[in-house]
């Protein structure tokens, strides 16, 4: 019997505890901002840190000929859109509430959709484009909706920068997905996008240079630590549990969000936040599940 269908439970609990490293790692990089640091020395940290734990067990399985692979420009894709996606929306940690920044991050699922339909010649019907519809108008309500001030944020430089790092998001699923159907193993492209992100930020850096003190320092420790246990527990969870049950899951990273960055920084989440957070929390729910729904009966019909 597939592990799968036997511990959906698991799953789900296994990605809820993915969603909190995930909303630590946000938070970290929002304090570690806070404190001075220049974003690129915080993206060149998180590759740094993630090559020397990940070297140790490249060496044990056989050293660098794992990484051999004959797609390189799928995976230079990928580091490029993984790039422009971290690096955004950590920005947009500093500039925009903490929950608001995950819940605009969250619309990956939406773009990835458009860009399957775009670029993947994907073709669908008309129930998925109307739940992106439906999700979409929740980013509009996180992004518009009023704070209670009279406004709500709007197209700031935030709020930009969290959609547009959730687009380049989806690129990354987009390019994950055809690399995982080329039979490409995660280890190759976690590692390889560290080696993307380590060239990509090493001159920046550079150019912006100041040595980390020392709760800079415990916050980049932490975020890296976090980042890595938060992907092999969203991997097992995948192992554990359809995507349609653990799509919904992930929108948790914005209440916890939401009181990390009240506990932590000050921050008083509005209605807005959680109608747009619950908006989209059904879009992408329904997108996963029918898309579940469609690739069971293709199985179905080449079995």
């Amino acid at each position: 019997m597939r592990l799968r269908s036997m511990s959906p439970l698991s799953g789900i609990g296994l990605m809820l505890v993915a969603m909190g490293l995930f909303a630590v790692v946000s938070a970290c990089g929002k304090a570690v901002l806070s404190l001075g640091l220049p974003l690129p020395l915080f993206m060149l940290s998180r590759a740094v840190l993630t090559l020397l734990f990940l070297s140790p067990w490249l060496a044990r399985r056989g050293g660098a000929g794992l990484l051999a692979t004959r797609r390189p420009w799928m995976h230079l894709g990928r580091g490029i859109c993984g790039v422009l996606s971290m690096g955004l929306s950590t920005l947009s940690l500093s500039l925009i509430p903490l929950a608001d920044a995950i819940a605009l991050n969250q619309a990956r699922p939406l773009w990835l959709l458009v860009i399957a339909v775009l670029f993947l010649g994907e073709k669908v019907g008309w129930r998925r484009p109307l739940a992106a519809i439906v999700g979409f108008a929740g980013v509009m309500v996180v992004a518009f909706g009023d704070r209670g001030a009279g406004v709500g944020m709007g197209l700031n430089a935030g709020t930009i920068a969290a959609l547009t790092g959730s687009i380049a998001g989806a690129g990354v699923g987009a390019f994950v997905r055809r690399l995982a159907a080329s039979g490409e193993p995660p280890f190759r492209v976690v590692f390889l996008y560290a080696v993307i992100s380590l060239v990509v930020w090493t001159v920046p850096s550079l150019a912006v240079w100041q040595t980390p003190t020392l709760p800079q320092a415990g916050y980049l420790v932490v975020a890296a630590v976090a980042a890595m246990a938060g992907d092999f527990c969203a991997s097992l969870a995948a192992r554990r549990a359809e995507a349609s049950l653990l799509a919904p899951v992930e929108f948790v990273q914005v209440p916890l969000g939401a009181a990390i960055g009240f506990a932590a920084f000050g921050e008083r989440p509005g209605w807005p936040l959680f109608a747009g957070a619950a908006l989209m929390t059904l879009s992408v729910a329904y997108i996963a599940r029918r898309e579940a729904q469609l690739a069971r009966a293709r199985a179905l019909e080449g079995s």
